[in-house]
């Protein structure tokens, strides 16, 4: 959740890898061993707003460069921070408006160039960024997701205080966009939508949800903290799988700090042990967790032989009697 507008000048065994956070160059590896059957392999990537190498081409490389190691090492979920691709309105021309500039970019280099990379079984999540097309008096804090080779994008629909006064003012996104992946349905929830139970209550229905994919980006632990107990109970309630990205580092005065972090329901068969990296403040890290999605899955299937017993999270009637 950003506080401040750029300049307009110049969601069974669960498991985690925390590598090192880096912002150089990626380093080869030996490709790791995939997710076990019935799972999914989901990456964080957690990036520094900061960086800022010479060129905005290598700027882009980097990103694609993530994602081609993702694709390499079998990642079935890709998840990038809210705000990530604010570090490309470094690379504005002076004079140029930052949010526009981002838009193009966004939208002629750095789409094209993930879905090259990403290949068309993998489910990506490139964050956020903040769009604005030409001549609009406000702006969209708008993630674009990659399904079966295809983007679509939604929108932040619960902006900051902040976000709603900045300039260009962020403005709420109408709808939240449901996707089916792997057998089960798929939500965006940008950063302060987390906390929002008009969304969750709305995505309980029409057969629920099972993954939540939360960018964010926080500037203290106060956030972070609001951020994953929120995501943690998310998990809880709706019966899915939360998986958290924060944004790190510092650009101008807006500093982000987060931890990477998948949370599960608390069901019976499934381990549901927090999985959070530690916390940081700066760097581009890479976090891989295990969902158990065939677990996550079937815990709204109506049990067998059992008719009486009604599915897992389906709401129910009650009333409430007053004396």
């Amino acid at each position: 959740m950003r506080r401040a507008a750029f300049p307009l000048v110049p969601l069974l065994a669960v498991g985690i890898a925390c590598r090192p956070a880096t912002t150089g160059a990626p380093v080869e590896e030996a490709q790791p061993a995939p997710a076990p059957a019935g799972t999914l392999k989901a990456r964080v990537v957690s990036w520094d707003v900061g960086y800022h190498p010479a060129t905005e081409a290598a700027w882009v490389d980097r990103v694609v460069s993530e994602v081609t190691a993702a694709n390499r090492d079998g990642v079935n979920v890709l998840l990038f921070p809210e705000l990530f691709a604010a570090g490309l309105g470094e690379y504005a021309p002076t004079g140029t408006r930052p949010y526009e500039f981002i838009t193009r970019r966004m939208t002629a280099a750095v789409l094209p160039a993930v879905k090259d990379a990403a290949g068309p079984a993998m489910l990506v999540c490139l964050g956020s960024y903040a769009h604005q097309e030409a001549g609009w008096p406000d702006a969209l804090n708008r993630a674009p997701l990659l399904l079966d080779g295809v983007w679509h994008f939604a929108d932040k629909v619960h902006p900051t205080q902040g976000e709603l006064v900045d300039d260009p003012p962020i403005k709420p996104g109408a709808v939240v966009p449901v996707f089916r992946f792997r057998g089960g349905n798929v939500a965006v929830a940008v950063c302060f939508t987390l906390q929002m139970p008009d969304v969750f209550a709305a995505l309980k229905k029409d057969g629920g949800i099972q993954l939540v994919l939360g960018p964010t980006a926080t500037a203290d632990g106060d956030g972070v903290a609001r951020i994953l107990r929120t995501a943690s109970a998310r998990a809880v309630e709706l019966g899915a799988a939360v998986l958290v990205a924060p944004l790190l580092g510092k650009l101008d005065d807006w500093s982000n700090t987060g931890r990477a972090a998948l949370y599960l329901p608390a069901n019976k068969g499934i381990d549901h042990a927090p999985r959070e990296s530690a916390l940081r403040t700066a760097g581009i890290a890479r976090d891989d967790f295990v969902i158990p999605w065939e677990a996550i899955l079937a815990l709204r299937k109506q049990p067998a032989g059992r008719p009486e017993t009604r599915a897992y999270l389906t709401e129910q009637p009650f009333r409430v009697e007053r004396k």
